[in-house]
């Protein structure tokens, strides 16, 4: 149930108990919905209380969405959005409510380009790691940054839920991962491949697994959590020295890696005769993806055409890429 004092502005009318609704159904698959998104939501309740209906119309959602003195350009999309999502939402119960017409719902640029790794990149990368020489005042690059490579090609997690682990958070022994409070403060168990699980527990043989609270990856700087910053300076070093460049000269963001777990892994589910449509929502789980349609953003179709992906159809191999040594 959402807190009273969160909806004691919602006018009274037959859309306040959906929204109710619509807000415990973000928050149960683990979206946060903001106090920002709570004042749009009642905004919209209180429009769609003005036409003393119980459906939503498209004349209705034209009205809501025209341009008007008072209301930017981006409020506007928020409310395309949430007024899309939410229409949605009602037709699942029954109720009747036009859909947002695709006009409304503004194509977002991204700056980033993901770049995807070949098999032959990921092993050089492993390799530098593997050779990184002790800088003059500590030895702890040659012990962390194979581990830690490793694991963001094993298991495709954001590189700030890796730098964020402590040593309770890992189970070397029975090959799991603990992500608490991760983006959109969605926890999960990442099961390991046993290759990555051996890489894990020689790694936890080297450090004192019983002082839980300590962070995994330790910097001997500041004796606390590796920086991001530490990662801007180091992943364009390691990446230079394995000779990896983009088409325009400049090394790959940390973060592609994240992009090639996803679509090497949907690759391999496939190949296993997995459907699609079963696929994605399992690589969506496993990668901490709150809805389905943000993995979909992750996946690059690299070597084979779409319809040869969606015609798979078959029993559930391994779907964990194995880490890559020499």
């Amino acid at each position: 149930m959402i807190n009273d004092k969160e909806f004691l502005k919602f006018e009274e009318g037959f859309f306040k108990p959906y929204f109710e609704k619509f807000i415990e159904f973000k928050r149960g698959k683990g979206e946060k919905v903001a106090s920002s998104t709570l004042i749009r939501f009642r905004k919209m309740n209180n429009s769609l209380n003005q036409y003393q209906t119980n459906q939503i119309s498209e004349k209705m959602i034209r009205e809501l969405l025209a341009p008007r003195n008072g209301l930017s350009e981006i409020e506007r999309q928020y409310m395309a959005s949430n007024l899309r999502q939410f229409c949605s939402f009602l037709v699942l119960l029954g109720v009747n409510a036009a859909a947002v017409p695709p006009k409304y719902m503004k194509i977002t640029r991204c700056e980033f380009r993901p770049y995807i790794f070949s098999d032959e990149e990921l092993h050089r990368l492993v390799v530098v790691a593997d050779s990184l020489s002790p800088s003059y005042r500590t030895k702890s690059h040659q012990q962390i940054y194979p581990v830690l490579v490793r694991m963001l090609i094993g298991t495709g997690m954001r590189i700030g839920e890796v730098l964020a682990l402590k040593r309770e958070d890992v189970d070397p022994i029975n090959g799991v991962v603990k992500v608490i409070n991760g983006k959109n403060g969605v926890s999960r168990y990442i099961p390991v491949s046993d290759s990555l699980k051996m890489v894990l527990s020689s790694y936890a043989e080297t450090i004192d697994m019983s002082d839980e609270d300590k962070p995994f990856f330790i910097s001997s700087y500041t004796g606390g959590h590796l920086t991001y910053d530490a990662m801007k300076y180091m992943f364009p070093k390691m990446f230079k020295a394995a000779d990896i460049y983009m088409a325009d000269g400049k090394t790959p963001n940390i973060h592609s890696i994240r992009h090639t777990f996803c679509t090497r892994s949907l690759e391999k589910m496939l190949d296993s005769g997995m459907n699609i449509y079963t696929a994605i929502p399992i690589l969506a789980a496993y990668v901490g993806h709150v809805n389905y349609m943000d993995t979909e953003k992750y996946i690059h179709f690299t070597e084979r055409g779409h319809k040869d992906f969606i015609e798979k159809e078959a029993s559930l191999g391994s779907i964990f890429p194995e880490v890559i040594d020499e």
